[in-house]
């Protein structure tokens, strides 16, 4: 099994209205799929702005690629004060590459 890394910008919208919730810096790893398993993906992002709840989302990235994956905030760095708020993400199945991003 390959583990391919990645990084970058996207940003992050509401699964079911489309709306747009915040840019994203992402840190992205993969697998590829195989004969008995789905692709997997999972990572970490940071942005200004803190998420009201964890759940299901849509991660669009810089290089075109989106997919819907599970976010969830990390107990100790969703301090209400902070910067940045970090979060980290897992889907599976193929990122589409459709269209081309534009940040």
């Amino acid at each position: 099994m390959s583990l391919r890394y990645s990084g970058g910008t996207g940003a992050l919208f509401d699964k079911d209205s489309e709306l747009h919730i915040c840019k994203v810096d992402y840190q992205l790893m993969e697998t590829e799929a195989t004969k008995y398993t789905q692709k997997r993906w999972w990572g970490e992002f940071k942005c200004t702005k803190q998420l009201d709840k964890s759940g299901t989302f849509r991660i669009e990235l810089e290089d075109g690629r989106k997919g819907n994956c599970v976010v969830w905030s990390d107990s100790e760095s969703s301090q209400k004060n902070a910067t940045f708020f970090s979060y980290h993400f897992n889907g599976r199945g193929k990122l589409g590459s459709n269209w081309k991003a534009e940040f």
